[in-house]
C-alpha cells in the first residue's frame, strides 16, 4: 500500500487530481480555500461546475476510488488550492 499526498491548483478547466491505478485507491479531498467562498465540483474527465459532486470552501470529502478510475476537479475560480490524500489498497 502506498500513501501519496498531494496539492493542486485548480481552476475554472477541469484538471486531473487522481490518476487511475490497478487496484482501489481510497481518497481525501479538501477544498483548502479556507478564508474564501471558493466551490470545486470533483467527478470524472467531463466534471463541470454544474454536474460535480460539490465541494464547499474548508470542506473535506472523502470516498474509495475503483480501480482504473480517475478523478478530476473544477473550481468556480482561478488559481484555487486543493490537497489530496490517496491510499493505495
Amino acid at each position: 500500500m502506498g500513501i501519496i499526498a498531494a496539492h493542486h491548483t485548480v481552476g475554472t478547466v477541469a484538471v486531473k487530481v487522481i490518476e487511475s491505478y490497478r487496484s482501489p485507491q481510497r481518497i481525501s479531498v479538501h477544498n483548502a480555500e479556507h478564508a474564501s467562498n471558493v466551490d470545486m465540483f470533483v467527478g470524472g474527465p467531463g466534471v463541470t461546475v454544474s454536474n460535480g459532486l460539490h465541494i464547499h470552501s474548508d470542506e473535506t470529502l472523502q470516498f474509495d476510488l475503483p480501480a482504473g478510475d480517475e478523478l478530476w476537479v473544477i473550481a468556480d475560480t482561478d488559481d484555487s488550492n486543493l490537497h489530496t490524500l490517496t491510499f493505495r489498497m
